[in-house]
């Protein structure tokens, strides 16, 4: 492929990915600076999706996928981490006793966005720290008579 063609195809793969980044950062509610931060995790500290390399891009989009934003084609499935695993299956007891309504996902997003200072509305945002604090609270609300 002549040089020219293989840069016009690096810059369309580029773009499309930015697009892509910005699609999930909509999609997933992400506000400015939580998404600056995922940003600059997983793309060796930049805080643009002009700025990344397209290798920099997949991984943010990749940390996106697990943090609930759909693949192309695929289901909204999202392995969970222990703490949140733990948030997941308290969440159900509590359904369980009657004491929430929408025992799903969105449930749970929407009670976790409510207990969180900056409205954290996925669960792979959360911070060790928050993820503590909210499972004391789970643990504490199942434990109530």
């Amino acid at each position: 492929m002549p040089t020219a063609a293989l840069a016009t195809t690096r810059a369309a793969q580029h773009a499309g990915l930015v697009r892509q980044v910005h699609a999930a950062k909509t999609w997933l509610k992400l506000d400015d600076e939580t998404y600056r931060a995922a940003l600059a995790a997983h793309a060796g500290g930049k805080a643009s999706s002009k700025a990344c390399t397209v290798a920099e891009l997949q991984a943010v989009i990749a940390h996106f996928h697990r943090a609930g934003f759909p693949k192309p084609g695929g289901g909204k499935r999202v392995e969970l981490t222990r703490p949140q695993k733990k948030m997941w299956s308290l969440w159900q007891q509590l359904a369980d006793q009657g004491r929430v309504e929408a025992r799903n996902m969105k449930g749970l997003c929407a009670w976790v966005k409510g207990q969180t200072d900056n409205g954290v509305e996925a669960l792979a945002f959360l911070t060790p720290a928050q993820e503590r604090t909210l499972i004391e609270s789970l643990k504490r609300w199942a434990d109530r008579d």
